[in-house]
């Protein structure tokens, strides 16, 4: 079956032998036996952090460090995920008497990644140890160099990891590394940062202290993972059922201040991906990270006036990416197993922007360049079934620098091997997709009849808040969808609303403005929905989220 959006659709169960509730759970893999777990997830069954291979060594050295007052920087990636570690670290180890700073690239003048002349700068400040977060596992040759200038290291990181790994460290903490008997190999940089603090807070504080102080990091922890595309699942969704519960009631300053900006309805992980995360990563592309990091550590009397800052630089990002996307439309070659847009106008902070746009909206692999004199700079984005990162890694020779994850990734080159870069993506890809299904395809949980959308089911959708990757928010079909008008849901005629005889029920589709003549002229139409609560003027209702259309 086909929509009108072009998905393939995939019932994963299309007969209802079970109730919804089990058929939900069923569907993201829980398991009787998981149930306490959860809906009720605890911090109290968080991993030991610990299992991390290099942890003890890492808490050992950053304690002698405290006790001999040496000079520490946090090194970070320019994105929300990096700037929230190093929010985290920083104020923690401020906390218990580390004498720490942080340092951090700039997009345009530095590129990506620890650079040399960063080691010579901290170097001549008597700086003694240098805490990466959100990157580090490639930079062997920086890491090297650190041990001449008498600089040790703590990497932590949570990008895919090389054959070859840095030995001149004090430790490499990274979920990924081959045989590492860490259970969760899926934790953002923010996640890896928190595991740090986490183990420093077991060695440090009573045993009855410490879900306390978890407790007043668990607001960046979150921030990271949800702006990184983490599963939220397993001690994932322990960091963000935690900093949920706590939402409406946080301490941040920060984090409260953004909540009444965004005037956001429902308090939930989509308040991170929707409204906090392209506010403070506008910052870190656009200008400088530092002013997205300063939100993150500013009293509330100073938030304002910086604030005010990010949402200029958020609206030039909104106008930019519309533009360059729409670029990037009129020259795609549909015969290409691959996306490539070249461009020397672009600006360098939202080739990334561009490429994940492409991606989403083609289902193929979308590479983003930005044409800088005798180098390309990209951004790659590839569908699910395709990690980029492995196909970059079979041609790394070809690159200057290069890293990332299984489906977003970036490089560096020279425009000498740009051509057979390109050849040589295009074939990996193309014989990728020949043995994968490539199509974009919409997982729907089961069929629902309109009567059996009620009160108790929708309380019951949401205690399996917070919704993310490997626990997305259910989608139900409803065939054979009756209903007695079909208008605009408001003046600017870009959605459509349908009007029921169930005036508890609001029925909306947002974006579908030009398919109203075909909607109206069919005689039966099927739709596939989420189910959400309304709150409005003190009433609530139920509101069904249209997110595709059968006709």
């Amino acid at each position: 079956m086909l929509t009108l959006k072009w998905y393939k659709l995939n019932v994963l169960q299309s007969e209802k032998n079970q109730n919804i509730e089990e058929i939900l759970l069923e569907n993201r893999g829980i398991k009787s036996s998981e149930l306490d777990s959860f809906f009720e997830p605890s911090i109290e069954n968080l991993f030991d952090p610990f299992l991390f291979v290099g942890m003890d060594r890492a808490v050992a050295k950053i304690l002698e460090m405290r006790d001999k007052k040496g000079r520490v920087v946090v090194f970070w990636d320019y994105d929300v995920d990096g700037v929230s570690s190093t929010a985290m670290l920083s104020k923690f180890l401020a906390e218990i008497w580390v004498e720490v700073s942080y340092r951090l690239p700039h997009r345009v003048n530095d590129g990506y990644w620890l650079k040399s002349h960063f080691i010579d700068d901290i170097a001549e400040k008597n700086v003694k140890l240098l805490i990466t977060v959100d990157c580090g596992t490639r930079d062997i040759e920086v890491i090297n160099y650190a041990k001449t200038k008498k600089i040790e290291m703590i990497i932590t990181d949570h990008h895919a990891v090389p054959e070859i790994i840095p030995e001149n460290v004090v430790a490499l903490i990274n979920p990924k590394l081959k045989n590492s008997p860490y259970p969760n190999s899926n934790l953002s940089g923010s996640g890896v940062a928190f595991k740090l603090l986490h183990a420093l807070t077991l060695t440090l504080f009573p045993k009855n202290e410490v879900e306390k102080i978890l407790k007043k990091y668990i607001d960046l922890a979150m921030l990271g993972t949800v702006a990184d595309c983490m599963p939220l699942v397993w001690e994932n969704r322990i960091i963000a059922f935690a900093w949920l519960k706590q939402l409406k009631n946080t301490s941040s300053h920060w984090l409260k201040k953004l909540i009444e900006w965004t005037n956001w309805d429902s308090l939930d992980a989509d308040i991170v991906w929707f409204k906090i995360w392209p506010k403070l990563n506008a910052a870190g592309r656009m200008d400088s990270p530092y002013k997205a990091l300063k939100v993150l550590l500013a009293w509330e009397k100073n938030l304002d006036e910086v604030m005010d800052e990010i949402e200029t630089l958020n609206t030039k990002r909104k106008i930019s990416t519309e533009k360059f996307y729409k670029k990037a439309g009129e020259v795609i070659r549909w015969n290409e197993s691959v996306i490539f847009f070249n461009s020397t106008e672009i600006e360098h902070w939202i080739i990334w922007l561009i490429a994940g746009r492409l991606c989403e909206t083609y289902n193929r692999v979308a590479i983003v360049l930005k044409d800088e004199w005798d180098k390309l700079v990209a951004s790659c984005r590839s569908p699910e079934n395709i990690s980029i990162i492995d196909v970059l890694e079979e041609m790394k020779d070809l690159f200057l620098f290069f890293g990332g994850h299984n489906w977003a990734a970036g490089f560096t080159i020279t425009k000498k091997n740009y051509s057979e870069f390109k050849k040589t993506i295009e074939k990996k890809v193309a014989h990728l997709s020949c043995n994968l299904n490539t199509d974009k395809i919409l997982n729907v949980d089961c069929p629902l009849n309109i009567e059996e959308i009620n009160y108790k089911l929708l309380e019951n959708i949401e205690k399996m808040r917070p919704f993310g990757i490997w626990n997305p928010k259910p989608l139900f079909l409803i065939k054979n969808f009756k209903y007695t008008v079909l208008n605009f849901l408001w003046k600017d005629e870009k959605h459509l609303k349908f009007i029921t005889n169930d005036k508890n029920i609001n029925t909306k589709a947002f974006g579908f403005w030009d398919y109203f003549r075909e909607i109206k002229e069919s005689k039966k139409i099927s739709l596939i929905v989420e189910i959400e609560r309304n709150l409005w003027n003190g009433k609530t209702s139920i509101d069904l989220n249209i997110k595709d259309i059968l006709l």
